[in-house]
């Protein structure tokens, strides 16, 4: 199972991560850092994590 964390681009906007099943780094590379209950909430996901995530699910299905 994938877990999603909440963190930012390379822009500085919060954005929906895909964390790997270690759970300390993103499947874009990013490293998982606390969540800052400052900033706003977001429904934005990260491009490259959704990309990777979708064929990784891809994969398993062959």
């Amino acid at each position: 199972m994938h877990e999603m964390w909440r963190g930012a681009d390379t822009s500085g906007e919060p954005v929906w991560h895909v964390l790997t099943a270690d759970k300390t780094l993103t499947l874009c590379g990013v490293k998982k850092r606390a969540e800052p209950s400052s900033r706003a909430p977001t429904d934005k996901h990260c491009f490259p994590c959704m990309k990777a995530f979708q064929a990784a699910m891809a994969s398993t299905k062959s």
